[in-house]
């Protein structure tokens, strides 16, 4: 009995490492895909915007699948008023943050927030006809306004390159819904 008992002391420690080894094997294995998702995970983006009065464009970086920075530019539908005309424009930055979301059998999606930084600029012209003896008059006057946004909304992976998204801002008291189609790279 006294060979047994180093035989069995001998094999308990040995079956754990080799057991363990298929696991260790696999989680070797399982490291560089996992690797590869974060690395593909941060992209180049593309988007056009349509919303109440705007249709703008957008370029974004999605640093992972929670973080994503993004500059966009929207041009604002003129105004026109008896003698006067009203273009307006806007550019900004802003950080969203993502939340993966899945209701029971629906494809699951995001939702998400965002706050950043905006710059308005409105130029009116006025026109006021020739009228004896006064002569035509033209007024143009331009306005720029720095804000911070804030937004939220939902967004939809429809393939690995193309999302679809629909959102608000909310800019000082001035609230705007877009749509928003985005290709990645």
């Amino acid at each position: 009995m006294e060979r047994i008992l180093p035989i069995t002391c001998c094999r308990l420690p040995l079956q754990p490492p080799l057991l363990a080894l298929p696991a260790a094997a696999a989680t070797a294995t399982a490291a560089p895909a996992s690797k590869a998702t974060n690395a593909d995970a941060t992209r180049l983006y593309v988007g056009t915007q349509l919303g109440d009065s705007i249709v703008g464009g957008l370029l974004g970086l999605q640093i992972n699948r929670t973080y994503s920075l993004e500059a966009r530019y929207d041009y604002i539908d003129t105004i026109y008023q008896p003698n006067t005309t009203i273009k307006a424009s806007s550019t900004g930055v802003a950080v969203l943050g993502m939340h993966p979301v899945k209701l029971g059998d629906m494809e699951p999606f995001f939702i998400f927030l965002k706050a950043g930084y905006e710059r308005t600029t409105t130029k009116s012209t006025t026109s006021y006809p020739d009228i004896p003896p006064l002569p035509a008059t033209t007024t143009v006057t331009t306005t720029v306004r720095k804000r911070a946004v804030v937004g939220a909304g939902v967004q939809f992976d429809l393939s690995p390159d193309f999302s679809g998204r629909f959102g608000m801002n909310a800019v000082g008291s001035e609230h705007s819904v877009y749509i928003t189609a985005i290709y990645k790279f």
